[in-house]
């Protein structure tokens, strides 16, 4: 079972995602005050349940090796022709920096492939994130996210957030905003 939770977050109709699903006593007639993401229940899916992702340097791993005991975590999945999510690794990036060393921490897991590792680790190079990153398959990665989420992967940036025990709790297709993040965080 689904729920919806409305972290408060201003923005305009323009930078919505009109593809999430909205409640519509969410909407105001000139501004959205609410920013949502889809919280899944109790028994929602683990860290662990997402397999074969790659370090940059080629280890075959698992999503959940990579999440700190007793911290938030949130994944990025982004690919190197992404626009948007080249506006925001600064985002990502400044909550990372804000939260590692207390209650969360970033992964990035581009989707781009192994295949394609050097295009990757100089886009790593050259864009401003200050998080660690994976390399998943798309197709991997896609099935995955729909298995948990039971819905399909849109695009890129999409955002999946983990909680202390490693539960995804949270979803979010495109855009994000750090205040949203840490009133999500605040309130659970």
């Amino acid at each position: 079972m689904y729920y919806l939770i409305n972290l408060i977050a201003q923005c305009s109709l323009r930078d919505l995602n009109m593809n999430a699903r909205i409640l519509p006593s969410v909407l105001k007639i000139n501004r959205i005050f609410c920013f949502s993401i889809l919280l899944l229940s109790a028994s929602g899916s683990y860290a662990a349940d997402w397999t074969e992702v790659r370090t940059l340097d080629g280890k075959i791993t698992t999503l959940s090796q990579h999440f700190e005991k007793g911290k938030w975590t949130l994944v990025m999945l982004w690919t190197t022709n992404c626009g948007i999510c080249r506006r925001e690794y600064p985002v990502i990036s400044e909550f990372h920096d804000r939260h590692k060393d207390i209650d969360a921490k970033v992964i990035g897991v581009s989707l781009d492939g192994y295949s394609n590792l050097d295009l990757i680790t100089h886009h790593i190079d050259e864009m401003p994130m200050s998080f660690n990153n994976l390399i998943g398959e798309l197709a991997v990665i896609a099935f995955n996210y729909q298995s948990s989420t039971k819905e399909p992967l849109q695009g890129t940036p999409t955002y999946m957030m983990f909680n202390p025990q490693g539960h995804l709790v949270g979803h979010n297709p495109g855009p994000i905003k750090v205040e949203a993040l840490e009133k999500f965080i605040q309130s659970h």
